[in-house]
């Protein structure tokens, strides 16, 4: 018998709209039952919805797609946040007790419930991060059934803009009339998806090379511990590719053919088109990477955590494959780099999604999607039929005639109706 219900992500970064349908088992493993994406052309900038009318367009048509595929009707979907003014900070929830009761699930689901309530000026709270606990000053992993007179939560919010959210709302709901099952910080499903616990624990930085930014998550001790955006990516090192004189789409396919970063990048592999001077090409792309770079590396050193790092640096984002760039990025920040890959622990099929850095986002949202996405078809409304009046034969009386004059005859209409506004 076939599972109902299924769950669909949405990820709308700066050069593709992509999205993912699939189910969740029991044990929460994630089968792929389509995929699509398409093109975000200009509508979508530093991974937020800039054209409101065309991102509607597309994401109608990203839909219908994956409708086609799978014969269902997507009524609802989960929604990446992303952007250049996202950033984590930290936040405290403190709740007294009476040293006697024992702390339970509901109320540390209270000061949780508290912290999604904060809200700093000029920013919206998208997400609350897993906390630590202190129980009077002291750290205690799991407090639960403990006492204490005070217990102190330390959060990691992530806030940016509000036009990130008012600009998804106006798109997807207000537009394509699909409803927003829920919001998910782009960077941290990613996260979820691709670092190991131990990864995670003994500190490591993430580092999304997307389109139109590059992300930087910080974890130690299980925990994300910081979160900073650059507003550089891949699509900035095609727009200075263009200044050597090639159309946008040239540039594009010479950046992702021939481009190259380190001490080889000038040694060809493979034929090269004579439209292309390596040397300058790869000059180009070496300055930028140099400055994106640069960034992260202040990043690393503002966070604090830069001498904690014992897992080094993973690499997720469509333009991490540039070739080259893990040993570049190594040498330059002192730390061992890799690309990060998708855990098979988490979804039992769709190889081949799982090695594409286009769909890591997307497929991480599906790992904290729980609502089903099917659209439900409302069945039709029967009105009841009223039953005929019941007419007492001894109050009946014979009908009176009267006389009819000759409007009443032809139904002729009152000359002030003929001047009512509709």
């Amino acid at each position: 018998m076939e599972q109902a219900g299924f769950i669909v992500g949405i990820d709308l970064g700066t050069s593709k709209i992509v999205g993912v349908l699939g189910r969740k088992n029991e044990q929460g493993v994630i089968s792929v039952l389509a995929s699509e994406s398409i093109p975000s052309d200009s509508c979508v900038k530093y991974g937020v919805i800039y054209n409101i009318d065309e991102a509607a367009g597309k994401i109608k048509k990203l839909i219908s797609l994956l409708e086609n595929k799978t014969g269902k009707k997507i009524g609802k979907v989960y929604v990446s946040v992303a952007g250049k003014s996202l950033r984590a900070i930290e936040h405290t929830e403190t709740k007294l007790s009476d040293g006697i009761t024992p702390i339970t699930f509901a109320m540390l689901d209270g000061m949780e419930q508290q912290a999604k309530l904060n809200k700093p000026d000029f920013f919206t709270n998208y997400s609350v991060l897993a906390p630590e606990y202190y129980l009077d000053g002291k750290y205690e992993e799991d407090p639960i059934e403990k006492t204490a007179s005070a217990i102190e939560g330390r959060y990691r919010l992530v806030i940016g803009r509000p036009n990130i959210k008012n600009n998804l709302v106006k798109s997807i709901t207000g537009k394509a009339q699909i409803e927003i099952a829920g919001y998910l910080v782009g960077p941290v499903a990613a996260g979820a998806l691709v670092l190991d616990e131990a990864d995670r624990q003994a500190g490591c930085a993430l580092i999304d090379f997307g389109a139109g930014t590059t992300t930087l998550s910080i974890y130690k001790d299980g925990l994300l511990r910081y979160m900073s955006v650059i507003p550089f990516g891949g699509r900035t090192i095609t727009k200075d590719i263009q200044a050597l004189g090639f159309v946008y789409d040239s540039a594009e396919t010479y950046k992702i053919r021939y481009g190259k970063v380190g001490k080889d990048k000038n040694k060809p592999e493979g034929s090269v088109s004579p439209d292309v001077d390596l040397r300058e090409l790869n000059k180009v792309i070496q300055l930028r990477q140099d400055e994106i770079i640069l960034n992260v590396i202040n990043q690393i050193k503002l966070s604090g955590y830069g001498d904690q790092l014992d897992a080094g640096i993973i690499m997720i984002g469509g333009a991490s494959q540039m070739n080259g760039l893990a040993d570049y990025l190594s040498e330059k920040v002192q730390l061992p780099a890799k690309r990060g890959v998708v855990k098979r622990v988490y979804i039992n099929n769709a190889a081949e999604l799982l090695q594409n850095p286009l769909y890591t986002q997307a497929l991480g949202l599906l790992l904290f999607a729980n609502e089903n996405c099917e659209k439900k078809e409302e069945a039709p409304k029967i009105e009841p039929v009223a039953a005929p009046p019941v007419i007492d034969p001894v109050e009946q009386k014979p009908p009176q005639r009267s006389r009819r004059s000759i409007f009443d005859i032809f139904k002729v209409p009152d000359m002030g109706d003929l001047f009512k506004e509709d």
